[in-house]
């Protein structure tokens, strides 16, 4: 892929399509408005020799080899096709690890930790793990209220409730991508234990009772127990033997990564991340910024996703934001209803089922200790606890709104996104304020007529992006 930095002033260019056909994007700019593209310090692609000797000085931990030996059955959880992390640049590191340490192919489980996102198609795990590993390992999909789910124990006051190939494995191992994250500071380490293979009462519990950690916060405010905090505490209780921690570039190459212990090599790559994206903000351009152009690179492919990009855009004062987000995967899903807002036929379906299990009624009032005395966490606790939709009822068309053809809104919205792949029903579920355009000449129009031309601040790849005006 090019370099993205050269381009005229009246336009814009971007990388889009993440894990579908990656590209770059020309983009004009109504006449007259001046663009400002506020690139992160960003880093480059690290090579073999540097993960290489990642592996072999992990931090907090001996080198994988020496912990898997004598091990009987391992597990490697890696994040889903939501997230840009490489999997395939670091997969075979680990791989060789286990076979040093004696244990074969038949004692090694790939467990894709979805979350409550949807599985992984065959497609999404030859992109993740390389075509040249698929039928080599046995690969699982994380389903958080199938079957395979079994409960562990409470940890720090909440229900832990795993995936049993997690559990089952007497090494376990997870690599996943640290990036900013609204709730968490950053993604991966433990959160691909909590979420990522967990099951439905644990993920509510996570996701409800307890406070974030804001984008870019390394540790918790004042020692509190928050989402990162609880996630952390399960992986340390069960048992995480190893952690593979994968930064990644503007160009969502591998940009860093550290492994061993999964709080210490968390850490550090978290530290890389921050450095990588940290994009400095004159003052006085941000106050004279008249709108703000998010592009969701490399979070565009699950459309849920681009509310990371719009929280960036809401720490700039502009009135109106324009957001490019490809949306290839086209599904708006999300198992715990993140982003669909309260479904009413599927809560009466699901309060009788919660009342009919005491394990059910009991986390939540678990989760209800937790959170009170905070009414937006109380909240949170009974919404999520009551308005999971599986995979299975989605796909039947439970929770969807009519189709209709996508509006372009009325001259009051104040988000403008441009999106090719993002379902209209979906968008006029979590965006009721917003306007969604098919056609980029279009969104041009609309833009010019919704605001007198100024400053357009452009983040070419917002959710990866820290910003520190000044």
């Amino acid at each position: 892929m090019e370099d993205a930095h050269p381009q005229r002033g009246d336009r814009i260019r971007l990388s889009v399509g993440a894990w579908h056909e990656p590209h770059e994007h020309e983009l004009d700019v109504p006449a007259g408005w001046e663009v400002h593209r506020l690139d992160p310090d960003d880093g480059p692609e690290v090579d073999a020799t540097a993960v290489d000797a990642a592996f072999a000085e992990p931090q907090g931990t001996p080198p994988l080899r020496e912990i898997a030996r004598d091990r009987r059955r391992a597990v490697v959880a890696i994040d889903d096709i939501t997230r840009p992390t490489p999997v395939a640049r670091v997969l075979p590191f680990v791989l060789r690890e286990l076979e040093a340490a004696g244990l074969p192919r038949s004692a090694v489980t790939i467990l894709v930790g979805t979350a409550a996102h949807r599985p992984a198609t065959p497609d999404d795990v030859a992109k993740k793990l390389g075509p040249e590993y698929v039928g080599r390992y046995a690969v699982h999909m994380h389903d958080f209220m199938g079957p395979d789910i079994r409960f562990f124990g409470r940890v720090a006051g909440g229900p832990v409730h795993l995936n049993r190939r997690f559990l089952e494995a007497n090494l376990r191992i997870v690599i996943g991508g640290v990036i900013p994250h609204n709730e968490t500071g950053y993604g991966g380490g433990a959160k691909m234990v909590v979420p990522g293979v967990a099951g439905k009462l644990t993920i509510a519990h996570f996701h409800g009772a307890l406070p974030p950690r804001p984008a870019g916060r390394l540790e918790p405010e004042g020692g509190r127990l928050d989402r990162r905090a609880w996630a952390e505490a399960v992986a340390r209780h069960v048992g995480v033997d190893f952690a593979v921690c994968c930064v990644v570039n503007s160009r969502a190459e591998l940009a860093g990564v550290h492994v061993g212990d999964v709080v210490d090599a968390h850490r550090a790559a978290a530290r890389r991340a921050a450095a990588v994206g940290r994009t400095p903000v004159p003052a006085e351009l941000a106050g004279r910024a008249a709108a703000v152009l998010v592009n969701a690179w490399p979070l565009d492919t699950d459309p849920i996703q681009m509310a990371k990009s719009i929280t960036v855009a809401d720490k700039l004062p502009a009135s109106l934001t324009i957001a490019v987000n490809r949306a290839s995967d086209g599904i708006f899903y999300h198992g715990m209803g993140m982003g669909c807002g309260l479904h009413v036929p599927r809560l009466l379906r699901n309060v009788p089922r919660w009342l009919a299990s005491p394990r059910s009624w009991g986390a939540w009032l678990q989760g209800m200790a937790k959170a009170l005395p905070s009414p937006a966490l109380a909240g949170r606790v009974s919404y999520f606890h009551l308005n999971a939709l599986s995979w299975d009822a989605f796909e039947s068309g439970e929770g969807r709104l009519a189709p209709r053809a996508p509006a372009t809104g009325d001259d009051d919205a104040r988000l403008l996104v441009w999106s090719d792949g993002f379902p209209a029903w979906g968008f006029r579920r979590r965006y009721r304020g917003g306007a969604l355009y098919r056609s980029w000449p279009e969104l041009r129009e609309s833009w010019a007529r919704r605001a007198a031309a100024g400053p357009v601040l452009v983040l070419p790849c917002a959710p990866l992006q820290l910003l520190e005006v000044r």
